[in-house]
């Protein structure tokens, strides 16, 4: 049987094994979907309890028998077994399957996935810093802001989350002076309308590369009444999405500075490709976000000319690593693309 011919036999998901991985600590991840075809076995993990669940008792099913290698036809019938409204967990639900499966198909391919995905993927790709859970009025924040930028990453990027426009902006200038350049900040959803305008009158252009998610909500309505009460704001936004009709119509109509959307989230490795040719039509630069770091890695290699530098979450994605074989850690702001078949980690199990 050749590859085009090999199916999906098995769909199942596994705990991760805490004496191996380590002690479990709040947030972390664990869970594995791990999917069987011509005698070979694709993982992708770690993956949250919940989504875990949907592969376990409703996606798996419709997975199976169906080709391996047709990657667009499983993401519709997956999309359709979950329903035309499908988002949200249902999304990161199909977008950790559907990695399984790319990872399935480049073992048995003996190919990394971005190779799959073109012909000659990049072996180094630029990442940058993000530390959302550093206080940045601490004592020790100074040190850490230097002490990260220092390791040579493409920039940085902090949390401000909802406090008076002056103090936000004061915080910005100090985070940016400290790092030597120009950083990215992360609002995460807590500035509102009135906030974002107050700081936009004050931000000046060499401190700030982009807001991310000033908004609770991510939409175009939204967006655009932004856009006319805090002119000349950079934004970034992304990550929230998960309907690529809505992506495309904000991104047509709101030209954020930054694409920030996470390649699980959105549905998997299938949807993203249509994400960044979304991207590219409108001519908005893609960093895609750091949830799904290595999936993140391997299209950053492949689609070169659309994406910029992938988002690594220096205190969170260690921990999420601590359940694989073999780390991928930044060296000099890169990372290099994992040279073995799939994704290129074996996940402890």
């Amino acid at each position: 049987m050749g590859l085009d011919d090999t199916v999906i036999d098995r769909v199942r998901v596994e705990r991760l094994d805490e004496s191996v991985a380590g002690p479990w600590e709040a947030g972390d991840s664990r869970f594995a979907v791990v999917v069987e075809g011509g005698g070979v076995a694709g993982v992708f993990g770690p993956v949250d309890e919940l989504p875990a669940a949907l592969v376990a008792t409703r996606l798996g099913q419709s997975a199976l028998r169906h080709p391996v290698v047709d990657h667009n036809g499983l993401l519709r019938r997956l999309l359709a077994e979950l329903g035309p409204h499908a988002a949200g967990l249902g999304r990161w639900a199909v977008g950790a399957l559907d990695c399984a499966v790319w990872d399935l198909h480049g073992r048995l391919a003996g190919l990394p996935v971005a190779a799959l995905l073109c012909d000659r993927p990049e072996r180094q790709v630029p990442v940058y810093a993000s530390w959302l859970s550093l206080d940045l009025a601490s004592a020790s924040a100074a040190e850490s802001v230097k002490a990260t930028a220092g390791e040579g990453f493409a920039f940085t990027k902090w949390a401000l989350r909802e406090a008076e426009a002056g103090e936000l902006v004061l915080l910005a200038e100090r985070a940016a002076a400290w790092a030597g350049q120009r950083v990215a900040v992360d609002a995460l959803g807590t500035w509102g309308h009135v906030r974002a305008t107050e700081v936009a009158r004050l931000l000046t252009p060499e401190t700030v590369r982009w807001v991310e998610d000033p908004l609770a909500r991510t939409d175009r309505a939204a967006y655009t009444r932004l856009r006319g009460q805090a002119e000349g704001l950079p934004v970034a936004v992304g990550e929230r999405l998960t309907h690529v009709e809505e992506a495309a119509d904000l991104l047509r109509h709101c030209r954020p500075e930054a694409f920030t959307f996470d390649a699980v989230w959105c549905g998997g490795i299938t949807e993203a490709r249509d994400w960044l040719g979304i991207a590219l039509d409108a001519e908005v630069p893609v960093h895609l976000h750091g949830r799904a770091f290595l999936p993140a890695v391997h299209l950053a290699a492949a689609f070169p000319h659309v994406t910029g530098a992938v988002e690594y979450q220096v205190v969170w994605e260690p921990r999420r690593q601590r359940a694989l074989h073999s780390t991928l850690q930044p060296d000099g702001g890169h990372v290099a693309l994992p040279d073995r078949p799939g994704l290129g980690m074996q996940v402890l199990r």
